[in-house]
């Protein structure tokens, strides 16, 4: 690599959402705690939070198409 032309690496604390904390390396000097990762997110849970509004957005979807004939 070429010198003086990448930045630095610096070790930080990434604490997760269950409090755990994990040491990791990134250009960003400051440690980071995060608000989602895969504890939580419904990727990776396979939960979904808006079921509720399923259903609003078909009938959303119905009455903006509906002079179109499919």
């Amino acid at each position: 690599m070429k010198k003086g032309i990448h930045p630095e690496y610096h070790p930080i604390n990434v604490t997760r959402t269950d409090g755990k904390t994990i040491q990791m390396f990134s250009t960003e000097p400051k440690d980071l705690v995060l608000s989602v990762d895969n504890l939580n997110h419904a990727a990776f849970t396979g939960q979904r939070n808006n079921v509720a509004e399923k259903g609003q957005r078909a009938a959303d979807f119905k009455s903006k198409f509906a002079g179109f004939k499919f």
